[in-house]
């Protein structure tokens, strides 16, 4: 079951498409935030998630779109509690295009990654080992460029390509 984490102001078209691809590979998946009141995309629309932290059932991968200013969530008690009452049950976490921050900030990003240049420079300065490539899998942690490169490392992780 894959859950798609909807930081405040996320990227729209990384949650829609990583809930596109997990229909077409057949893999139950469902949207997840602090609470379930509507919550604000960056190009202006409102989601309102599946499930609250409390009441989401335990996912096997977690998706974490990018989002603006991903990092402030995770300095939230509330944000850190789901992750850590999860991140043991998951075999796969993947990034959107700068979701990096997010996980850098919680802890959890590994040494090396894949980025996308709007993040690269902020992950090198941070002591990250920014790698060239769409993805790069380091642990459970899929860190992608972001966009389509989110596809990508659904299809690696499951073993078949995403077909749109």
């Amino acid at each position: 079951m894959l859950a798609v984490l909807l930081l405040p102001e996320f990227s729209e078209l990384e949650a829609a498409l990583a809930l596109e691809g997990a229909r077409r590979l057949g893999l139950p998946a469902y949207t997840v935030a602090k609470g379930r009141k509507g919550t604000l995309a960056l190009a202006g629309s409102v989601w309102t998630p599946a499930y609250a932290f409390p009441a989401a059932p335990p996912p096997s991968a977690l998706l974490i779109p990018g989002a603006r200013r991903p990092e402030r969530p995770a300095k939230d008690a509330s944000w850190l509690a789901f992750l850590e009452e999860v991140w043991e049950g998951l075999e796969a976490v993947f990034l959107g295009f700068n979701a990096h921050l997010f996980l850098a900030e919680a802890g959890r990003l590994p040494a090396r990654v894949a980025a996308g240049e709007e993040v690269a420079g902020l992950l090198s300065g941070m002591g990250y080992r920014v790698v060239a490539g769409a993805f790069l899998r380091e642990g459970k942690v899929y860190a992608t460029r972001g966009g389509l490169a989110l596809l990508e490392a659904l299809s690696d992780w499951v073993g078949k390509a995403v077909e749109l």
